[in-house]
């Protein structure tokens, strides 16, 4: 019998739960759902009561599904105030000794014992390169014969007044937290295959209220920052523009969201009465009232970006739920001057940016065990 997995992404606008098997290095979808959250705003949590029944609610869901239930889950958690550290170690073995797994778990605890703040704890410790009698191996290297390993590793690390609430809702919710990455490393990890870690690649997560950029180079991610734009900056374009509520605009956007002119052109989508008369909005108006936004919003990003590398341009994926916009990849590329591609995983049952974080972290997680 496989072994099941169960992940929980959680958003400042929605909730992820995935859970599946690994069959022939596969993932098979078993229960894939995505919810609004509550209690979480740009990233921290501000009522956790709100949250704990959110996540009890979806995990419920998940467990009349599948006629089972769920104790534990590997946590995705928002990159905002995380720190990133390229950390490495040596591990003594006896004469040519074949490298156990013991040996691994030993030196990556082993490079997480360097100094940082208090207010710090590490979330995720990633092994980038192994070096020894064998050679350099950027996998395990179990079963070689060395006389010593060294690893070099990438460690991240988070608030502990961001880390903890998250950990403390998931437990009040029932549930045991087996593992914790962050957003932005779990993205790469489903997007990216190994070249594209080792030449360069960047990341944009689109959330709600706030995007993190991530990028990485020779196997680490190098950098990391969260700019506080989103879907949200969408939605409230529609919403000024229609004189309507937000709850309304998001519901607009959903539907109707693309920045494709040539779709349904003058098809009539809202009327909004004015003092002067009424004003009819079309598919084609849609197209230019998200185009503005979504350029405001890319520029906002392109700033962040130019520090990165000399301002050098790499291959760029957009994820995220925030990113759900048609031909936003064809507008980035003009706005951030280089190879823009939207990605959502091809996998049958989640086929939706905002579940990119959730597939990754399962991998993650099978790699570690």
């Amino acid at each position: 019998m496989n072994e099941v997995y169960a992940v929980l992404d959680i958003g400042s606008a929605s909730i992820e739960l995935l859970v599946g098997e690994i069959i022939n290095s596969n993932l098979h979808v078993l229960f894939s759902k995505k919810v609004p959250s509550h209690g979480v705003k740009k990233g921290i949590i501000e009522d956790e009561n709100l949250l704990v029944n959110d996540i009890k609610g979806v995990v419920q869901e998940a467990n009349d599904f599948l006629d089972g239930g769920i104790k534990a889950v590997g946590l995705t958690i928002p990159t905002i105030r995380s720190k990133l550290y390229q950390s490495n170690s040596s591990v003594s073995l006896s004469d040519h000794d074949k490298i156990s797994k013991d040996d691994i778990v030993r030196g990556l605890k082993l490079s997480t014992k360097f100094k940082k703040s208090h207010e710090e704890e590490v979330v995720c410790v990633i092994p980038v390169r192994f070096n020894g009698d064998f050679g350099i191996s950027q996998v395990p290297p179990i079963g070689e014969a060395s006389r010593n390993l060294i690893i070099d590793t990438l460690i991240i690390t988070s608030q502990k007044q961001i880390l903890y609430p998250y950990i403390m809702a998931v437990e009040k919710a029932g549930l045991e937290v087996m593992d914790i990455c962050i957003n932005a490393f779990a993205c790469a990890k489903e997007a990216f295959d190994a070249f594209y870690l080792q030449e360069g690649a960047l990341i944009i997560d689109m959330g709600y209220k706030t995007s993190t950029i991530s990028f990485y180079k020779d196997g680490y991610l190098k950098y990391l920052t969260v700019c506080s734009v989103g879907g949200y900056n969408l939605t409230r374009a529609i919403a000024q523009h229609l004189q309507i509520s937000m709850n309304q605009a998001e519901t607009y956007k959903v539907k109707y969201g693309s920045l494709d002119y040539t779709v349904g052109q003058e098809d009539t989508i809202h009327t909004t009465e004015l003092p002067d008369g009424r004003k009819d909005y079309t598919q084609k108006d849609f197209a230019g009232i998200l185009e503005e936004a979504a350029v405001d919003m890319l520029n906002v990003i392109k700033e962040k970006m130019g520090v990165i590398d000399n301002g050098q341009h790499y291959e760029t994926l957009i994820v995220g739920g925030g990113g759900e916009l048609e031909l936003l990849d064809k507008v980035a590329g003009r706005v951030l001057e280089g190879p823009v591609r939207v990605y959502r995983p091809d996998i049958i049952g989640i086929r939706d940016m905002a579940f990119v974080s959730s597939v990754g972290m399962i991998f993650l997680y099978v790699w570690s065990c």
